[in-house]
């Protein structure tokens, strides 16, 4: 863990601190060692300085390629551990990159949704994190993180006060999780795992979100 990424881990939990508290539940359940992906609910740009306040291992995180275009904030997030996934298009270059990172036993963060949501519902989950579990066989840990929506929503221009709370879940594989044979069938059926236990740890926090289940429409559980 470099010192810059130690550094602005202690001001991202300061900073929590002060805006309304900040708290980590189960942060046990996150494996101390070895390949792991932690996928985390997606409605505001405090959910991966929230993400990486919460976790005592170094994290990589996979974030949308237009946020390293500006000059100052780009090379930051890059030595913070992350690299740009261009969304809407396979990604191979991105695909590698995480795999790279599992491959020598480190963390990921990754958001299933692919952007951000309204805060009501979750969306159904891209493939390319499926891809990544399954070829890499690491542990998948759900996270939810509970009152970033009313920190930062999407097009606020200035945070505001609120707690917040990251959920660790219990870990999982995509082998335990996929049970179908078919290829596509068993990565939806991953999605849909993962996400329902999102939600469920989202509720956990107090946060209720409708589920999306995988036929079209979105339903409440």
């Amino acid at each position: 863990m470099t010192l810059t990424y130690r550094l602005f881990r202690f001001l991202a939990r300061i900073y929590f601190k002060l805006m309304g508290g900040f708290e980590v539940l189960h942060q046990d359940r996150v494996p101390s060692a070895g390949p792991v992906i932690l996928a985390s609910n997606h409605v505001s740009f405090a959910d991966p300085p929230a993400c990486g306040a919460a976790s005592n291992r170094p994290l990589r995180f996979m974030a949308q390629a237009e946020l390293f275009k500006p000059p100052v904030f780009g090379p930051l997030i890059r030595a913070l551990g992350a690299f740009p996934i261009r969304r809407g298009e396979a990604d191979t270059e991105a695909i590698r990159a995480a795999l790279d990172t599992m491959a020598k036993g480190g963390a990921l963060v990754v958001f299933p949704e692919g952007s951000r949501g309204d805060g009501r519902k979750l969306i159904k989950p891209l493939k390319g994190l499926a891809l990544i579990a399954k070829k890499s066989g690491a542990q998948v840990v759900p996270v939810a993180v509970c009152g970033s929506f009313k920190m930062l929503p999407k097009g606020a221009k200035f945070p505001r006060r609120s707690k917040i709370k990251v959920i660790f879940g219990r870990p999982f594989t995509y082998a335990s999780a996929a049970e179908q044979s078919d290829k596509e069938a068993a990565a939806d059926q991953f999605g849909s795992y993962l996400m329902s236990e999102i939600q469920r740890l989202l509720a956990e926090g107090g946060e209720h979100y409708e589920l999306w289940n995988g036929s079209g429409e979105n339903a409440s559980a």
